[in-house]
């Protein structure tokens, strides 16, 4: 839903591995041992990511209680748990977190209805440990979204996935896939990805749409800035305002100034824009 940009400091895997392994802790020499496998896990993940293919991973790497070698998948989540996320090691958990917080950005999973809170495992550290602090894995999310819609989900096929912030195709994010339509002083939102598209990804952005409950989500919070703004549609018709000078002075203003073409409130815009003149006609 929204793009997503490591700052360039905490972009290599391997700092941060060591970083948190600067703990005494007593899984530091299984966890270094091993620190080469991992980091070829991480290069995998990208290399799957790029192609739609991150649901390979569960043949790529079995499931199991050791990752590789004397390494336990709960080695690692506990340097997730106690070394990034309790300790802050290398600041690396605020870093990645607060750069979301940013008005232009937010929750990337739900488009920004909600600030994030939390730092997400894109693939669930449970099931893959060998991501535990890989910062691609490391997503920042909303309570809404990580408790309530995404939990431990984990892709098992090519149409079943969801959209990635950090590494997906750039036509997620530039490209108009999300719609709206003014209906009886409500809006209803819709996925209508572009013809040229390919059928996975078609898939990828309806599913994405329907597990994090998109539809209805948008249209409740649509329901407040709707309502202001047919009320300011009538006041504007009352005190005389020109139905096009309205369009172009309140409608194309917020349309352009919304960089994201994704976004809730420019697709809201955009539909009543598309029933400006039975709006306008029909408000007293």
């Amino acid at each position: 839903m929204i793009r997503l940009t490591l700052p360039e400091n905490i972009q290599d895997h391997e700092k941060i591995i060591d970083l948190c392994c600067e703990k005494n802790i007593r899984y530091k020499s299984d966890i270094l041992t091993n620190k080469n496998f991992l980091l070829a896990a991480g290069n995998c993940y990208n290399d799957l990511s790029a192609t739609n293919d991150l649901y390979l991973l569960n043949d790529k790497l079995p499931e199991g209680e050791n990752i590789n070698g004397n390494l336990k998948n709960e080695y690692m989540v506990q340097l997730y748990n106690y070394c990034l996320r309790d300790c802050r090691c290398g600041n690396i958990y605020d870093t990645i977190i607060n750069l979301a917080k940013s008005p232009e950005i937010q929750c990337p999973f739900c488009g920004g209805i909600s600030i994030p809170s939390q730092l997400d495992h894109f693939l669930p550290k449970v099931r893959y440990g060998h991501f535990a602090v890989f910062p691609y894995n490391l997503i920042p999310i909303c309570k809404d979204c990580n408790t309530e819609y995404k939990k431990e989900f984990l892709p098992t096929t090519k149409g079943k996935q969801l959209i990635h912030p950090y590494l997906d195709d750039n036509c997620f994010f530039n490209q108009q896939w999300l719609y709206a339509k003014y209906i009886n002083s409500t809006i209803e939102y819709s996925v209508e990805p572009p013809n040229d598209w390919s059928n996975d990804k078609k898939e990828k952005v309806l599913f994405h749409f329907e597990i994090f409950k998109l539809k209805e989500r948008f249209a409740q919070n649509a329901v407040g800035t709707l309502s202001d703004l047919l009320v300011q549609i009538e006041n504007s018709k009352l005190y005389g305002m020109d139905m096009d000078i309205f369009e172009k002075s309140i409608l194309d203003s917020v349309i352009q100034k919304e960089s994201r073409i994704n976004h809730w409130k420019r697709v809201l815009y955009s539909a009543v824009k598309s029933e400006l003149q039975n709006i306008w006609q029909e408000s007293s």
